[in-house]
């Protein structure tokens, strides 16, 4: 048996073994709370610096929306409606929506589409047409090159006979743009030489073109002659041939803008002059115009009255058109909707028409039969 000694040194042993043992364990929880510590401070840094971050972009967004909100406000006051219209579409690209947005859009897109005339589709219905100037529609007439001034001692190098018997081949050949150049050029050089054949021929000449332009519809480049034309003479066909096409380039100017007004001017032409003018292509404008109509008033709250031009809408046939039966047929349906969900006033019905009459924004049955504005 081991003697006493020896088993006092084995107890000894053990509980150093087992105290370092404790110790090795104690280090280890120290080191990994340690470490836990250092990762939690990290993490708070990194969660405080990105919610500063995010509040910071938060805030700078929020100004800049702010602004934004403002300069619309301002752009409406001041009846600045293009730029009004680009602040909107780039506030309804947001999401949510903000509150600016949805005060402003019935004002910016339909109140002011409120005070135009009414379109209507029957020809008798039509406002009398209020005749354009050009200056509203085209850019200015652009003023044919002048050569330099030639005195009287260099005359001599220009053969005007040469030049007028080159017109006359040139018009004679239907070259019209290059006759009216030359003719242009011999007044340029000598105003007086055979003035009333140079004019006439010149005249002649801006007519033939003008009308080529006015049939290719190419339409403002044929106003530009025709007004060129008209310092020469009478313009006879022309007046007419301008005059719709004024109609007809007003209507395309409004028809985002002031879709009442597109709607009056392309409906004049429909109803008045001719539905196949510009090849058709007036029924498929008057058909997008009365989209635009539609879209403003069920914007205003007017739900039904945009049913029936969205009626009207579909009602046309063009042979081609910016938008298809089946949006104008959803936007329809959703005026219905709309409209059916719309308390009746005074006791009565809103008023309502045949598939194809546009009506009159703002006007209301009375509940005597007759209509209130």
């Amino acid at each position: 048996m081991p003697d006493q000694a020896q088993v006092l040194e084995y107890g000894q042993r053990k509980r150093r073994r087992l105290t370092c043992l404790l110790w090795l364990v104690a280090a280890g929880f120290a080191l990994l709370a340690a470490l836990a510590i250092v990762l939690a401070a990290a993490y708070a840094g990194w969660s405080s610096g990105l919610g500063t971050a995010l509040a910071n972009a938060t805030g700078a967004a929020e100004a800049e929306l702010r602004e934004q909100c403002d300069l619309l406000a301002q752009n409406l006051a001041d009846k600045q409606f293009d730029l009004a219209g680009s602040r909107m579409e780039w506030l309804e690209r947001l999401r949510p929506a903000p509150a600016c947005l949805l005060s402003f859009a019935p004002t910016a897109t339909a109140a002011y589409l409120l005070a135009q005339p009414s379109p209507t589709s029957a020809p008798t219905q039509t406002p009398a047409p209020s005749l354009p100037t050009a200056t509203a529609t085209v850019a200015a007439p652009a003023v044919a090159p002048v050569p330099t001034e030639i005195s009287k001692d260099e005359e001599w190098d220009y053969d005007l006979e040469a030049l007028l018997a080159e017109a006359s081949r040139e018009h004679q050949e239907r070259n019209f743009t290059a006759a009216i150049e030359t003719l242009e050029a011999i007044i340029s050089i000598d105003d007086s030489y055979q003035r009333e054949s140079v004019r006439n021929m010149l005249l002649e000449a801006l007519t033939a073109q003008a009308l080529a332009l006015y049939r290719s519809f190419k339409l403002s480049e044929a106003i530009v002659l025709t007004e060129r034309a008209e310092a020469y003479g009478d313009i006879g066909e022309l007046n007419y041939e301008r005059y719709v096409a004024e109609i007809f380039l007003i209507g395309r100017h409004y028809k985002t803008t002031n879709p009442a007004e597109a709607v009056r001017r392309f409906s004049e032409i429909v109803y008045q002059h001719n539905r196949n003018y510009m090849n058709g292509q007036v029924v498929g404008e008057l058909q997008d115009a009365l989209r635009y109509y539609a879209d403003a008033l069920l914007l205003e709250g007017e739900a039904c009255l945009a049913r029936e031009q969205y009626a009207a809408a579909l009602a046309l046939q063009p042979n081609y058109s910016p938008v298809s039966r089946g949006v104008l047929t959803a936007k329809q349906q959703e005026a219905a909707q709309a409209c059916e969900a719309l308390p009746p006033e005074d006791g009565g019905q809103t008023v309502s028409a045949p598939a194809g009459t546009p009506l009159p924004i703002g006007i209301r049955d009375n509940g005597n039969g007759g209509q209130a504005g």
